[in-house]
């Protein structure tokens, strides 16, 4: 759904509510929405509008040095020498160094970042030649058929078009353009498969002792397969199944962050804390989890603060492969003779564990770290979002539901312990 524009008492002053306000949906605000002024350029046929401010008074101040400047003949006409690419290259520059924000009016994390550099390789030369004024909605739409015809996935011609989107809302504030040809262009399907992949606690189990199991060709070769590498190798699935882990999170989870006492572990999506949208979440530990937790932090020497999944070898982030781990793994798992999970289907696998352990919707869902919770068929969603809290003690109280149907299903009573 596109931001939505609303007037403000101040003439020619809107404010920009974010996307997702329950105002496109016919009810009351619920967003911190930004403010910017418009005036009319008689002499260039077209509306120019100020940054977009947190307060509608400044909008308003800003709206009226816009006037004047307009009136003087101070602003330059738009984008009339500088190209698509150049443009472009100007706004990665500028969400790098925290100059240009993105829609929560946040700097861009570094894995956005990435994401909005990765679009420049895809934009053919006869695009960044270009104004970025003199673009319309069809070439970008042909765009989006080229890439497609190419056999680029889905979600990377979405991420294409949506840098694209990123980058014209920064442009028209900074008179680089007019309008954004990218806001109505037709995306593709991401084409993702559906996550069908669940594993029970005793296969799950079985797929982790596995790892430390020669594979033929390592028999054949007499190449021993150490303990160190097996427990390097389970602690990412085991953040994933056991405690919801997001790829992200395990990449960045700190011994900082990890509490083996209490049994509690908090996840973040990001290093500096936690990710607009709330989903820095504090996660109980289950038993399997603890103890494999317990191995590896006393493997790396009992440390105060560092990576819980170190990267193997030196890294330019710091932060372990994950994809090069499940490919990894998954060929140990097939030369096992064993079918493999992936990470984000073991985190399928936790939710359906939550819900067979019997804890309830509200706990699961922020155990899981979703905004909105998953509620079961003939639960009021008023009553889930508004009405429902989680109560002190529910998340121990989690932990033990959880390992207590662990330990029903690996058939060991034990490991509730």
């Amino acid at each position: 759904m596109a931001a939505i524009d609303t007037k403000t008492r101040y003439q020619g002053v809107f404010a920009r509510h974010q996307v997702g306000c329950a105002l496109g949906d016919g009810k009351r605000c619920n967003c911190i929405p930004s403010y910017f002024g418009v005036v009319w350029d008689r002499e260039g046929h077209r509306h120019r509008k100020t940054a977009h401010l947190a307060r509608a008074i400044a909008a308003r101040d800003a709206r009226a040095d816009l006037s004047e400047a307009l009136r003087k003949g101070e602003l330059p006409r738009a984008g009339v020498e500088v190209s698509l690419g150049d443009a472009y290259d100007k706004f990665i520059e500028a969400a790098r160094g925290g100059v240009a924000l993105n829609k929560w009016r946040r700097r861009y994390r570094p894995r956005s970042v990435e994401d909005l550099e990765s679009v420049r390789p895809h934009l053919p030369d006869s695009l960044k030649r270009r104004r970025p004024d003199d673009l319309k909605r069809g070439d970008l739409q042909a765009l989006v058929d080229k890439l497609s015809a190419k056999g680029l996935s889905g979600s990377r011609v979405r991420t294409v078009i949506n840098g694209l989107r990123s980058f014209y809302t920064w442009a028209q504030d900074h008179e680089l353009a007019r309008h954004d040809p990218a806001q109505r262009v037709k995306l593709p399907a991401t084409d993702a498969k559906p996550r069908e992949r669940v594993a029970t606690p005793a296969e799950f189990a079985s797929l982790l002792s596995a790892l430390s199991r020669q594979t033929p060709k390592e028999r054949e070769n007499k190449t021993p397969r150490t303990p160190r590498a097996a427990l390097r190798d389970s602690v990412p699935y085991a953040l994933a199944a056991y405690a919801t882990a997001r790829r992200q999170e395990i990449r960045v989870l700190d011994w900082r962050h990890v509490d083996l006492e209490l049994a509690a572990v908090e996840l973040a999506a990001d290093e500096e804390g936690r990710k607009p949208g709330g989903s820095w979440r504090v996660v109980p530990l289950a038993a399997p989890l603890r103890s494999l937790l317990r191995q590896e932090w006393l493997a790396q020497g009992r440390p105060k603060q560092g990576k819980v999944c170190p990267p193997r070898r030196n890294s330019k982030s710091g932060l372990i492969a994950l994809a090069t781990v499940q490919k990894r793994v998954h060929e140990r798992w097939r030369d096992l003779k064993l079918k493999p999970i992936g990470l984000h289907e073991a985190r399928h696998t936790a939710a359906t564990w939550l819900d067979h352990a019997g804890i309830s919707p509200k706990v699961a869902s922020q155990i899981m770290g979703h905004k909105t919770p998953e509620y079961k068929s003939g639960a009021a969603r008023i009553t889930l979002d508004r009405y429902t809290h989680v109560l002190p003690g529910e998340l121990e109280r989690a932990r033990e539901l959880l390992n207590a149907f662990l330990a029903e299903r690996l058939g060991d009573r034990k490991a509730a312990l």
